[in-house]
């Protein structure tokens, strides 16, 4: 393996480690319940300073934005846009996360409430988009899948 690949497997390990850690860390300092409330709080600042960059984007924009970030930190994702009820609705089909084989390599809590479920819960709170998860990896699917409208 060369250094460019070992220094972007390192990254993306660091990056896919980051909120699962965090979580972890705070439920260990804290306790679980005022661990997640604090977990909650940080992450909600955080995603304020995005906001910004994402409000005014349509989810079409948001979908393609997506594709882009799937081939960087190696997801397999394939998304498909149905109408359903006369409205818009797209289907995320995902695999190969990088949060979770970083999270089962250090036999970490799975990484799903600290990245996947906190990212859609705030998403829903700022009124950017709902999502419904219909598979899930750890459930018994073979992919995670979620079925993403507006709001």
């Amino acid at each position: 393996m060369d250094f460019l690949k070992k220094q972007k497997d390192v990254l993306l390990e660091r990056f896919a480690l980051y909120l699962p850690e965090l979580l972890e860390n705070l439920k260990k300092s804290y306790g679980e319940k005022k661990g997640k409330e604090i977990f909650k709080r940080v992450t909600e600042e955080k995603f304020k300073k995005s906001y910004e960059k994402i409000k005014d984007l349509s989810l079409d924009e948001m979908m393609a934005g997506e594709k882009n970030a799937a081939e960087v930190f190696e997801w397999e994702l394939r998304i498909e846009e149905k109408t359903e009820e006369g409205r818009k609705v797209w289907y995320e089909y995902l695999g190969n996360c990088p949060h979770l084989k970083a999270t089962k390599k250090y036999n970490m809590s799975p990484p799903c409430e600290a990245v996947c479920y906190n990212d859609f819960e705030l998403l829903e709170k700022y009124g950017i988009l709902k999502a419904e998860e219909k598979s899930h990896i750890l459930k018994g699917g073979n992919i995670c899948a979620f079925k993403i409208s507006e709001i």
